[in-house]
């Protein structure tokens, strides 16, 4: 699995946390989830600074960098983003398709959360 895709479910799943529509056990599922994904997010941050530092000298005063530099960075970002990671087994967790849970959402977080219609 790409890094980006764990890191965005991470982020994508922290709004439903605030979806009074879920209950608990909802929610602690949720929860659960976010932690297994949580050192994928913070390696993320990590490796971003640790790029973000190695270009600081080549920031113009407005904190851009520009030309070959900037071609380089993305192009170190882009290979932290695609890196393959193992991600280890898991049961997905089963959550009502409530109120306030866009089918887009549903869609994107779909490789991580079984969604079962709210009867």
């Amino acid at each position: 699995m790409k890094q980006i895709n764990i890191v965005n479910t991470y982020r994508i799943i922290e709004p439903l946390s605030t979806n009074t529509e879920l209950n608990e056990k909802e929610q602690w599922a949720l929860y659960q989830l976010r932690k297994k994904l949580r050192h994928f997010v913070e390696f993320q941050n990590e490796r971003e600074e640790v790029i973000r530092s190695k270009y600081t000298e080549f920031a113009d005063q407005d904190g851009m960098i520009r030309g070959e530099q900037a071609d380089a960075y993305f192009k170190d970002i882009k290979e932290l983003n695609e890196m393959d990671v193992e991600l280890e087994e898991f049961e997905k967790p089963i959550i009502r398709m409530v109120k306030g849970i866009p089918f887009t959402v549903a869609e994107s977080l779909e490789d991580f959360i079984e969604f079962i219609p709210n009867d």
